[in-house]
This record gives C-alpha cells, structure tokens and sequence, in this order.
C-alpha cells in the first residue's frame, strides 16, 4: 500500500460497501451526504476533505485489507493535525510475500535439510487466521490508538502537539535507544498493566510507546521519504497471562519479546523474537524481498533444538533462496535464558549466549519503558 495516494470520497465510499456487502452487512444510508460532498486525500491513513477538515480515519484491515472506518464527521479543523503515521502500512510494505500470503501447503524444504521450516515461522507470526503472537494483529490495535488521536486532534486544541519534546530513553531487551514525548493518552479498564500511550516527533522521525492489556509496543517512524517510512519497532506479549490458560501463570499461554526492522523502500525486514509458547526458543529472520534467510532454535517446550538456519524463496518460501548477501543483520539476535513459572524451559541455542530473562516479574525482559506511568514532563493529550 502506498503510504498516501489522492482520492476521491466516492471511490472510498465505494470500497466501503464493498467491504460490508462481502462480509455479508447492509451498507449504511446514513453516511450517503458524506460521499456525496466531499474530496478527500489519503494521507498517513487520514481522509480530508479540500478544506483540511476530518472526514474518517481510514485504516486497512490487517487480515481482510479492508478499509475501516474509525470516526466520523466531516468538519472544519479545529486544531493541529497530529498527523501520526500508522504502523501497518510499511511494515506490510516490506514484509515479504511469503509470509503475507494465506497459509497453504508448500514444500518443507527444511525437513530434507534439518533446517527450520519458514512455514512454522510465517504460520506462528503472520497467520491470517491471528493469534496473540500475530504481527499484523498487535499493529493493528497500536494503529486504531494511532487513529482515535489523529481524528480528535482536530476538533480541539491541544498544546501538547506543539510542546518541545521530553527526551527519555528506552531500554528494550538490552539496547539503549533515545526516544522523544509531547503528549500522553491515558486508558481505562481492562487487566494488567497501568494503560496509556505517549508520542513525539522530532525533525522526521515519530517515537510511540503504548502500553496496557496483553501487549506493550514500542516503534519509532522514520520518514526522511514520506512515501516510504523505515519502522523500527520492538514489542512484547503475554502481560495479562494471570487470567490465561490452565496455569495462570505468565509461562500458561505465549510469553515473548520481538523486534522487527523494516524499510518499505528497499523492502528490507529483519524480526528477531524469543519467548516461550511461540515455536521458538530464539529465531531471527532477514529478507531482501526476494529471499529469506533465518536462523534460530526452535522450542521443544522443556528444551530447545540446535540453532539451524532457513534459506528460501520470499514469494512463495518453498524453492531455494539466495541469502549469502542477507545473513548479516542490523538488529540484535534474541533468545531466550533458562527458567521457570509453571514449567521449566531451557535456554536457547541462539544466539551463542542467551540474552533475553522470562520470569514474570516486573523486572524480566518484557518490562520496558516508562512502565506504569507517563514520563515526566509529557503533558495530557485530552487536556
């Protein structure tokens, strides 16, 4: 998908019915003087109409690719754009074809070599069907908070936008990376962690921090071309494992941390996760959109497998790949330590050294960032 495309509101209308004819909905009359009145642009996921007014925020299905309509009301601007790029958007762009496409019988090439199959792995993180380990999934709900700020910004001031920006520094699975904050968002209800969202931009990047329910994301937005934004984009998942599976401990259901490194314009992606109940002790995958390269340690629940390597076609991940180019990564190699909640697990057998800590504490791996409340010196988006 193009980051902004122009278009007119009927064209957008006209995918709209389309959508809720195929899943079998009534169109909605309602909305007729709506497609009737206005011109819009696409822009970062935002529909405008010619005067600069919020007309929808759009936002692609992450499994249908349907459009979606968030909020509503054609108007006059009453504030700054936030203009917050969505996540989904480039991050589809550079992920390869294989793992995007429905999941379908294709040759194991691994089973011949010893390798790791790249249909466990697609099947695992990018499986149409979703799941709490789903990429597009856990995007897709950091986009819709993306979205609601997007639409209100307009209807009311918010100095917050246009504040100077409060550094702090986030600290995921052992890196250092400088992050920036002008405005948080606050949530209400559900279990687990205190939820809130804080964002900032800075020159051309945009930085985000979500947290609360089963996820915490972290990304930073880089938009030196507009057209193609390198993501950058770290996340963990299994927080709210208390009220999940038999156990109810945070070892009972999926309980892992992940990066993912994409450049849409190069159609570069790199994702490195480690975890328990997501296939793999410690996995990392790079693609030049043409092949995939992995290497990592699948799980065998108490134990972990010998580190072995995947080499396939990015289009369809059944014939051979060339990945001499591509075995060299710019992001960290993940991979889980020993331990134990309800049951035992073994380290990875990669990386070499084992770097990620499971326990379920607010000290483990999956516990970064500001944590239970904003940054100080970040101001309220709703006040």
């Amino acid at each position: 998908m193009s980051i902004w495309a122009a278009a007119p509101c009927e064209k957008y209308w006209r995918e709209r019915d389309k959508s809720l004819r195929a899943h079998g909905r009534a169109t909605d009359p309602r909305l007729d003087a709506k497609r009737r009145s206005c011109t819009t642009m696409l822009l970062l996921g935002s529909c405008m109409d010619a005067a600069g007014g919020r007309i929808d925020h759009l936002m692609f299905s992450a499994r249908t690719g349907f459009l979606m309509v968030v909020v509503s009301g054609c108007a006059s601007s009453g504030g700054v754009p936030a203009d917050l790029p969505l996540i989904v958007p480039p991050v589809r762009a550079a992920t390869p074809a294989g793992f995007s496409a429905a999941a379908a019988a294709v040759a194991r090439l691994a089973e011949l070599d010893g390798g790791i199959a790249a249909t466990d792995f697609r099947d695992r993180f990018f499986n149409p069907a979703g799941g709490p380990t789903e990429v597009f999934d856990i995007l897709a709900g950091v986009d819709m908070r993306l979205a609601e700020i997007n639409t209100s910004s307009t209807d009311a001031a918010h100095p917050c936008l246009e504040a100077t920006p409060t550094e702090y520094t986030l600290e995921p699975f052992g890196q250092t990376v400088p992050f920036v904050a002008q405005c948080y968002r606050q949530f209400s209800g559900g279990s687990g962690p205190a939820a809130f969202m804080q964002f900032g931009k800075r020159d051309q990047t945009t930085y985000l921090y979500v947290t609360g329910g089963a996820a915490r994301v972290a990304a930073r937005v880089v938009a030196d071309d507009p057209n193609a934004p390198v993501v950058d984009v770290w996340y963990g998942v299994g927080y709210t494992n208390a009220t999940c599976g038999s156990d109810h401990t945070f070892d009972g259901c999926s309980y892992a941390v992940t990066q993912i490194h994409a450049n849409s314009a190069t159609h570069g992606f790199e994702m490195t996760v480690a975890g328990v109940g997501v296939g793999f002790c410690g996995i990392q995958v790079r693609s030049d959109g043409a092949s995939i390269f992995g290497r990592g340690s699948p799980d065998m629940g108490m134990t972990c497998n010998d580190a072995a390597n995947l080499c396939v076609s990015a289009s369809d991940l059944a014939m051979p790949g060339s990945c001499d180019a591509i075995q060299a990564v710019s992001i960290p190699a993940l991979g889980r330590r020993a331990g134990a909640g309800a049951h035992q697990f073994a380290a990875s057998h990669y990386p070499d050294v084992a770097n990620i800590t499971l326990d379920g504490t607010a000290t483990d791996s999956l516990h970064f960032g500001p944590g239970e409340a904003p940054t100080a010196g970040v101001a309220s988006f709703d006040k």
